[in-house]
């Protein structure tokens, strides 16, 4: 069983992802830049299109996943991060 954190301020939410399972499903150029990156391996994903995106491509691989919402009442530590980049 695979734990996705979800971590959302008052603004909006990003789920995080393992850039290599990004990398199986086909989907690095697919996802926004309204992403961001946490070093080489962990991706956060924002919640209207890349989220599902990704979300989708693990049922459809048949994937059980788990998610662990996270709420902060100011700006998420994510919006500190870089964009991301395929």
């Amino acid at each position: 069983m695979l734990t996705l954190d979800y971590v959302q301020d008052p603004g909006h939410g990003w789920l995080a992802a393992d850039r290599q399972h990004l990398r199986i499903f086909g989907l690095l150029d697919k996802i926004s830049a309204y992403s961001y990156q946490d070093g080489a391996d962990l991706v956060w994903l924002e919640e209207d299109c890349d989220a599902p995106r990704y979300v989708r491509a693990l049922r459809e691989a048949g994937i059980q996943f788990d998610v662990r919402d996270v709420h902060t009442r100011g700006d998420a530590w994510i919006r500190s991060l870089p964009h991301y980049q395929p």
